[in-house]
């Protein structure tokens, strides 16, 4: 009997231990602060490429995630502006799409920080950005993010 009691008590305690694991929900975005995800690969050399851009907000404070999705295509060689080739709005992001959002951040940034920087006048561009101007990471010349296209991937808009 004694030792039931003590296991009901090491239960209790390590269960009271435990903490609650809070999902990151991103809240510092919102209707007026908005996240913006740029890459824009190096197809056309030092004149840029094709763009990929996701738009990350809230319809109001504590509304659900929402994202703008939209790719530009260059043509390399004739000087003309990229073109929209596709533009999805409103899609609802997801708990693991929030998730590859904060993963596309950390990875920009250990990129950024881990090589040293050299002069170049062309390759892949990457940028994270809050629209109010309180974060801003600019990668050139980057390399691919595995984790901004892990998310397009799985908003199925690579279709």
């Amino acid at each position: 009997m004694k030792s039931l009691y003590s296991l009901i008590g090491t239960i209790v305690l390590i269960s009271s231990c435990q903490t609650e694991n809070k999902q990151n929900t991103l809240l510092y975005i919102n209707h007026v602060n908005k996240l913006e995800l740029l890459t824009v690969d190096d197809n056309c050399g030092e004149w840029g490429g094709n763009e990929k851009q996701l738009i990350i907000y809230r319809d109001d404070f504590k509304g659900q995630l929402l994202a703008d999705y939209s790719e530009k295509t260059k043509t390399c060689g004739n000087g003309s502006e990229s073109k929209i080739t596709k533009l999805i709005k409103r899609i609802k992001i997801t708990e693991e799409e929030n998730n590859l959002i904060v993963e596309s951040i950390n990875e920009l940034c250990k990129n950024k920080m881990d090589r040293e920087e050299y002069p170049s006048h062309s390759g892949i561009f990457n940028r994270i950005m809050l629209s109010d101007s309180s974060m801003i990471i600019t990668d050139f010349p980057s390399v691919e993010l595995k984790k901004f296209n892990e998310l397009v991937q799985k908003l199925n808009l690579n279709n």
